[in-house]
């Protein structure tokens, strides 16, 4: 079911990924045209310094008797001071620009983004470059060709790369396992870690590249379909 007037919707305005608060405000939808969409001025209310401003927007929706949320990126595009939803009525509202499909929504903070080969993500241990298989501000999972010896449970300094920015940062093992093909089996090995000591401002940075990747991600998605 697509979105339309009348649905609640939770528009996510920003996350602080330093503090993990995620800054959620409410409303309604009053009026969809594509991808253009029309939805109530929220309390406490929405300003101009939004304009352009990318959010994402979600929605719960019935799915055989159960309750699902979906979202999808948004662009502020346009607050209207009077905007008609009746005769004789008329209210403050907020414009969006859909910039993406829809898709089942999960808010967590330690969302685990699988990053693509030219993320801007690396980890370094013991000075040779892994593979990542998903990460976190909270931890990661990589694979690597038996480049280096690890415990579950042991305590090892890594290399975090964010763009150009290398941070040495602390990590437990929590995890190691080998693949299922025995063909492999013997060069590679799995292993999930758990930061145990990244700043705020290393947290921060690396939420914030997730975010861009998951928003370039939908961004590139919504693009194919439209070719």
């Amino acid at each position: 079911m697509k979105i339309k007037p009348g649905v609640t919707v939770s528009i996510i305005v920003s996350i602080d990924y330093q503090k993990e608060i995620v800054e959620i405000k409410n409303s309604i939808v009053h009026d969809v045209k594509g991808k253009r969409i029309v939805v109530a001025q929220t309390d406490p209310h929405i300003s101009k310094t939004n304009i352009n401003k990318e959010v994402y927007v979600t929605y719960l929706e019935k799915s055989e008797g159960k309750s699902v949320r979906y979202g999808f990126p948004a662009k502020i595009i346009e607050l209207i001071k009077d905007f008609e939803i009746a005769s004789q009525k008329k209210t403050q509202a907020i414009v969006l620009l859909q910039g993406g499909l829809r898709e089942p929504y999960n808010l967590r903070m330690f969302y685990r983004h699988e990053p693509p080969s030219n993320s801007g993500i690396d980890i370094f241990v013991n000075g040779n470059k892994v593979s990542i298989l998903d990460v976190s501000i909270d931890g990661a999972s990589f694979s690597h060709n038996n480049i280096c010896s690890l415990s579950t449970n042991e305590e090892v300094d890594i290399i975090l790369v964010i763009g150009e920015k290398a941070s040495q940062i602390g990590a437990k093992v929590v995890r190691i396992w080998k693949p299922e093909n025995e063909k492999v089996k013997k060069d590679l090995e799995f292993v999930s870690i758990r930061f145990i000591n990244i700043n705020g401002q290393t947290k921060k940075e690396l939420g914030k590249k997730i975010w861009d990747n998951e928003r370039d991600r939908h961004h590139k998605e919504s693009d194919q379909q439209t070719t």
